[in-house]
């Protein structure tokens, strides 16, 4: 038998392997599957099918992977959008990928995402022309479109499969470098292959494995798990936003055996534990804040199973895993989860990728999918790393660039600086991270307000590019440069610090 290829392949695989077994709360995968076919009907019956875009603009909740699984049987794109993003944001990354459908979750507390949409420029949405509710409010409308619920959806009769090893699967969101972010493009073979290849790596096909989704789906750090969860037939457990307690509670509850989450997370969930975990097989971590040594002390202290992993949304997260035994296991990177997967680390540390999990391009923007490939294939990560002395795996330094970590994503600084400088008052801007939060530089004229500014920040940016603090200076330091004269950031971070 063939090896699964496509989102609907390995969804019936797994609900012919383990009919019965537990898939989503309330749902076997079965159960599961069967919903999907029908929800792919009703998508069908939306006009929604081959070469369509629907954009994801939803919390962690079953709702959103079934959907997920549903736009790949009918050949459709998800474009993952995040729920800590406004308008801001969300606007150019609707104009860029046309989406024909946007789904939201009305009751969710923590985003107004009808209120979102409606300051995103009618120029900007204008491809859109329906809107699901990933929620109980039922029909209903959201601006000028109407809402078809869930449920609704997936009442349909279920329409044959239309997906192929080739057919959009999805998009994810990352940094770019001039001017805003990129919409990462990944086809099923990507998505497929990198799945089935973590849940062997990892174990989400052992019997009775089970995985909590605390991170955002809608990243591939949230999504490369809970897809290797579907292809190993693992139970999925998703929180909306995570809170330590309530995340304590559903390992125990739920027998959870596997974890993905950045240091500052499984911290809070050390801090939440009363005792040792008995099940946890696979905890995955990100150094996001150089807490590693921390993380690797609670792991001993409660049985989290932790080692440093490494992805990015072009590779996938999970693109490769430290030896949990092994000298490196709090550093991110590791060895490939696939046999078919290579690095190399290049002159002056920058480490390139090959692999079948890789995007297949940025889109819309062939000049930069150009750019991020050497002549003969490997991917350009922009990242730092070194070589283990076996040459099977590496460990990641850090970003080449001056890419900002912040709250857990990653962030380039000239999407908060534009904002910044289009702001009254601001002659120029400039930000730099500090202890995972962004501090902001500028250069300020007449009528600036530090807390006006501030305040446009926290209504129209996501929460975690919101500056800590803004530091006005009369000019920025610099230095003279064969291409002249440049910012020195070096010293903005300094400064950051006092």
């Amino acid at each position: 038998m063939s090896r699964p290829g496509t989102i609907t392949e390995i969804l019936e695989a797994t609900a012919a392997r383990r009919p019965d077994a537990a898939a989503l709360p309330g749902l076997s995968w079965a159960e599961a599957a069967a919903v999907i076919q029908r929800m792919a009907g009703g998508l069908a019956r939306e006009g929604i099918g081959p070469g369509d875009r629907v954009a994801l603009f939803l919390p962690n909740r079953p709702g959103f992977l079934l959907l997920l699984a549903a736009l790949a049987r009918r050949g459709a794109c998800a474009v993952l959008l995040n729920t800590r993003f406004r308008a801001e944001e969300i606007g150019p990354l609707l104009a860029r990928a046309r989406p024909v459908a946007i789904a939201l979750a009305r009751d969710f507390a923590a985003v107004d995402a009808p209120a979102v949409l409606a300051a995103v420029p009618a120029a900007r949405r204008s491809s859109l022309h329906l809107a699901i509710g990933v929620d109980p409010l039922g029909a209903g409308r959201v601006l000028d479109m109407p809402v078809t619920p869930l449920a609704t959806l997936q009442a349909a009769e279920a329409v044959p499969d239309a997906s192929t090893l080739d057919s959009e699967c999805l998009t994810f969101t990352t940094s770019g470098t001039t001017g805003g972010p990129k919409l990462v493009l990944h086809r099923q073979r990507s998505i497929v292959t990198h799945a089935l290849d973590v849940a062997a790596r990892i174990g989400l096909d052992a019997p009775n494995a089970s995985f909590l989704a605390a991170v955002p789906l809608c990243g591939t750090f949230g999504l490369a798990p809970a897809m290797a969860a579907l292809a190993g037939g693992a139970a999925i457990h998703t929180m909306e936003r995570f809170d330590a307690a309530e995340a304590d509670a559903i390992i125990r509850r739920a027998t959870i055996t596997h974890l993905v989450g950045g240091d500052d997370l499984l911290l809070r969930l050390a801090e939440a534990a009363p005792r040792p975990y008995a099940a946890l097989a696979f905890t995955g971590f990100a150094n996001f804040h150089g807490k590693a040594d921390r993380v690797m002390a609670e792991s001993a202290r409660l049985g989290l199973a932790a080692r440093g992993v490494y992805g990015s949304s072009e590779a996938q997260a999970l693109f490769a895993l430290q030896d949990p035994a092994g000298a490196h296991a709090s550093v991110g990177g590791g060895r490939p989860a696939s046999e078919a997967a290579a690095f190399a680390v290049g002159a002056g540390g920058g480490l390139l990728l090959r692999g079948p999990s890789l995007f297949d391009c940025y889109l819309g923007d062939p000049d930069a999918t150009e750019r991020s490939r050497t002549a003969d294939g490997w991917f350009r990560t922009g990242d730092l790393a070194t070589a283990h002395g076996d040459g099977r795996g590496f460990d990641f330094a850090t970003r080449a660039g001056d890419a900002l970590r912040l709250g857990g994503f990653l962030v380039a600084p000239e999407e908060i600086e534009a904002f910044l400088a289009a702001q009254p008052g601001v002659t120029a801007a400039q930000v730099v991270a500090h202890d995972g939060r962004a501090v902001a530089f500028v250069i300020p004229d007449r009528g600036f307000d530090a807390a006006a500014v501030l305040d446009a920040c926290r209504a129209r940016l996501a929460t975690f590019k919101v500056p800590a603090r803004i530091v006005t200076l009369p000019e920025f330091p610099t230095t003279d440069g064969p291409n002249g004269r440049k910012v020195q950031r070096a010293r903005l971070r300094e400064m950051a610090v006092g």
